[in-house]
């Protein structure tokens, strides 16, 4: 009981921070039924949104997409779609994943992650209804979200979409950090952020030394959210 009372405050919690931040009225969602999974909200997600928030808002100046490698369940794309209709420049949103579940770690990645292949399979229809169902307008879905399903070393090497704005990195592994780096920051915008999921944290080693390696060939260096346990780096921009 209690656990469910503090749900439903953090809920309304986060409605009255979309009024008061955006000026943006969340619809109450439905009745929840039997055969919807529903995105919840709590202290961590709550900080995640803000950290989505503040990046987007310091982006406001630079072309380009937004880029998500890693989408499981949706819920950083439902949150960059949500948040970009309501800030002066609303972006098409690319989400790159195999969607069906996490592939294979490797010993970089330690043996706490051995067991976690295929973990956060969720098929592209899937995710769309996700967001369907927890109040995403069809339209903008139609019109602004699309998914390229496959392994990074077979789809992202062929990414010729628009410069990329925020490239947001949920790829949990060692390998997939350093493909999706090696592969897409070229497409990455001067003044453009890549935002790290795993970085820093012990439970992902390999996802923290991946970006180490990667950046400690580039002048970039990932800096630490005000808001949130997260990491980010910002593209220099041309002088």
């Amino acid at each position: 009981m209690l656990f469910r009372l503090m749900g439903r405050r953090l809920r309304t919690g986060l409605r009255l921070l979309a009024r008061d931040r955006f000026g943006l009225e969340i619809a109450r969602i439905p009745e929840k039924r039997a055969d919807v999974w529903y995105y919840e909200m709590n202290e961590k997600l709550t900080r995640r949104f803000l950290h989505f928030e503040s990046v987007l808002r310091v982006l406001e100046d630079v072309d380009g997409c937004i880029v998500e490698c890693g989408v499981g369940p949706g819920r950083s794309i439902f949150a960059f779609a949500i948040i970009s209709q309501y800030l002066t420049r609303p972006r098409d949103i690319i989400g790159f994943d195999t969607f069906e579940g996490i592939p294979p770690p490797t010993a970089a990645d330690g043996v706490e992650n051995a067991h976690k292949t295929g973990w956060w399979r969720h098929s592209v229809d899937n995710v769309g209804d996700l967001l369907k169902h927890n109040g995403l307008a069809e339209s903008f879905i139609a019109e602004k979200v699309s998914f390229v399903p496959g392994l990074f070393e077979d789809t992202l090497p062929s990414y010729d979409s628009a410069p990329i704005a925020l490239l947001h990195l949920d790829v949990d592994f060692y390998e997939s950090y350093k493909t999706a780096l090696r592969e897409l920051w070229p497409h990455v915008a001067p003044g453009g952020i890549v935002a790290f999921d795993e970085y820093g944290k012990s439970v992902w080693p390999g996802a923290t030394r991946a970006v180490d390696e990667f950046f400690c060939e580039h002048e970039e260096s990932p800096v630490k959210s005000d808001v949130a346990d997260y990491y980010y780096v910002v593209k220099r921009r041309e002088v």
